[in-house]
């Protein structure tokens, strides 16, 4: 895999709303997750812990003016007592099977990728969330998750569609509650 290309932070994006992206996701680095499981080998539940693994999980991987910045999740490592095989804990609750962001990422990449082009949707994520993820990594999630967004999961603000998804994942709402937003015409409230 190639190592992406450093970005730029754009000028025209509001730095309240890139400064409130990376606050949120700056506050999942360094938490240590992985809830145990049977292991993945032979279904035993009979484990012990293992440490942690040597490379964070990437959660997601900001643009700042100086570069990139990983905000990674330490994932606790298990050892099967029945065949020794060491493995992770659950990871389901932050990332989906095969994803190497994390969910929040993942959905918006996909919300994006239904009305724009993946290269456009790298543009996107950098130009108005502050935000790294290659072309590549789009059409795979595109492809992988294969749906398409409807005009009520977004929201237009300044010419830019947000997703509603998004941006109760960033003021902490639960959207199987509802949406938690009362909108009117470009107006938001919460």
């Amino acid at each position: 895999m190639e190592t992406p290309t450093e970005k730029d932070l754009d000028p025209v994006v509001s730095p309240l709303f890139v400064g409130t992206v990376h606050d949120k996701l700056r506050e999942y680095d360094g938490q240590r997750v992985g809830d145990a499981r049977p292991c993945p080998a032979c279904e035993s539940t009979e484990y012990r812990k293992n440490g942690y693994q040597r490379a964070a999980k990437t959660f997601a991987r900001l643009v700042t003016e100086d570069g990139f910045e990983e905000v990674g999740l330490e994932v606790q490592q298990y050892e099967c007592v029945a065949c020794g095989r060491s493995y992770q804990g659950d990871l389901s609750e932050f990332f989906y099977e095969g994803c190497e962001y994390a969910k929040p990422i993942v959905d918006l990449a996909v919300f994006h990728a239904a009305t724009d082009s993946y290269e456009g949707v790298e543009r996107t994520f950098q130009g108005v969330y502050g935000l790294q993820i290659d072309r590549d990594t789009v059409q795979r999630y595109d492809n992988q998750f294969d749906r398409a967004a409807s005009p009520e999961e977004g929201l237009s603000v300044r010419g830019q569609t947000i997703s509603l998804q998004f941006l109760a994942f960033l003021f902490d709402q639960n959207v199987e509650e509802g949406w938690p937003f009362v909108i009117s015409s470009d107006t938001a409230l919460w």
